[in-house]
């Protein structure tokens, strides 16, 4: 590679924006093989002057201006900045951004919906497919993140579900999870390549490539085939063509009924939501000062799995599941309050009965407001609380008589 694209390459932070901004940056330099010299290089520009180069670049401007939306460009722009710019190229690109046109309405803004998503199950029957469409569809996230995910990545939690992390180790690193069905869907393509002959571990991609047989060398799928993937599958869905693009973006499209179905729930968190997405929250310092837990997370997403669900029976077992738990609790909670009323009933008698005693042997009862305490002579006993009759010895003279009284009254309040 040419020293001038090394250090080029070298200072591009992610890899899938290396690989756009070398595509665009190819581009522009068999552009200037076909209309400024013949044998030009990469290295062979910078040995030109400033303003000769100014002047290709906005050539090259010009030329882009009748050939791509105006919205294409200022990516393209950017890619040229950069390689300029590490290679210590000062070129005026204030002046070559304001030759950009004013950006379009963009179009591709729709989402898919959950019919939309059912009609692709049904031109499919391979299983690294359905797991694909499930695992955008259960967790939103960008087409470019599936090509970075290890089995590593994925941790079972509660309810049948798992979380996914997204971009380890990086600044944008987030957790996503997976629906019931979602991870039913990934679990069935897994196990279907271990029958293959496939020996998976924890560094094992979850998406492979296309394999003849599954004890050849894994490769994980790469970006362009899952976009190629989330294409073809489009096709079988009726989208509207505006201009160059569909309404629906083919892998975009989940993403955004990802993050629709989140923040349009009557219920959801907007900050959870957004952290869901793998954004840094609704606020400019969220990214900073909130930071939920995984399991906090988890408790946000699980109010939405009904609605990210794609199949009909499947959406109909979750709702029965909480309305039984919800029934459940409401009866749990009936018992309870019966359990209290009961209770004060029993704690009232026996008040009623020790101040009955207290009275009777001549201690003076009040109110907190200094009011006499009044006896309820209509509150009895319940049957339940008496104790079992005692039969009395008649022979027993009267000081044993009054003795035994105590003893009897005595043994009655013993039984609250």
């Amino acid at each position: 590679m040419e020293k001038s694209l090394v250090v080029f390459d070298k200072f591009v932070r992610s890899e899938a924006t290396k690989k756009t901004y070398l595509h665009y940056f190819n581009a522009f330099l068999k552009w200037a093989q076909k209309n400024v010299e013949k044998l030009v290089t990469a290295d062979g520009l910078l040995q030109l002057k400033n303003e000769k180069l100014q002047e290709i670049v906005e050539d090259y401007l010009m030329y882009l201006r009748k050939r791509l939306s105006p919205n294409s460009l200022p990516a393209i722009i950017a890619s040229l900045e950069l390689f300029f710019s590490m290679n210590d190229r000062n070129l005026n690109f204030k002046k070559i951004r304001r030759m950009v046109p004013t950006a379009t309405k963009k179009s591709g803004h729709g989402a898919w919906s959950t019919i939309d998503i059912q009609k692709m199950f049904q031109n499919t029957v391979s299983r690294r497919d359905r797991a694909f469409v499930h695992l955008l569809a259960s967790t939103g996230c960008r087409i470019g993140a599936l090509e970075e995910l290890k089995i590593k990545h994925l941790s079972s939690m509660s309810d049948n579900c798992k979380s996914v992390l997204f971009y380890e180790g990086s600044n944008e690193e987030y957790f996503g999870f997976l629906t019931p069905e979602a991870n039913k869907a990934v679990d069935e393509y897994l196990d279907e390549r271990r029958k293959d002959g496939e020996y998976i571990d924890q560094d094992s991609p979850i998406f492979r490539s296309a394999y003849q047989i599954g004890i050849q060398k894994t490769k994980a799928m790469s970006t362009a085939s899952a976009k190629m993937i989330a294409l073809r599958l489009a096709k079988s869905v009726v989208r509207n063509k505006q201009g160059r693009r569909y309404s629906v973006m083919s892998a975009h499209g989940f993403r955004k009924r990802f993050s629709t179905l989140l923040k349009s729930a009557d219920n959801a968190n907007q900050a959870l939501c957004e952290k869901l997405v793998g954004h840094r929250g609704i606020f400019h310092l969220d990214g900073s000062y909130l930071t939920p837990s995984k399991d906090q997370l988890f408790i946000e997403f699980k109010k939405h799995i009904s609605n990210l669900t794609i199949d009909d029976s499947e959406r109909l077992r979750i709702k029965n599941k909480n309305l039984e738990k919800k029934n459940s609790a409401i009866e749990e909670k009936s018992k309870e309050i019966a359990k209290l009323k009961k209770q004060f009933e029993t704690d009232h008698i026996i008040v009623n009965e020790l101040a009955k005693l207290m009275i009777k042997a001549g201690f003076p009862l009040e109110n907190l407001d200094d009011t006499p305490y009044e006896i309820d002579e209509n509150l009895k006993i319940p049957p339940e609380y008496l104790p079992e009759p005692v039969v009395y010895d008649k022979t027993l003279v009267m000081d044993d008589k009054q003795n035994f009284r105590n003893i009897s009254e005595k043994r009655l309040y013993q039984n609250f």
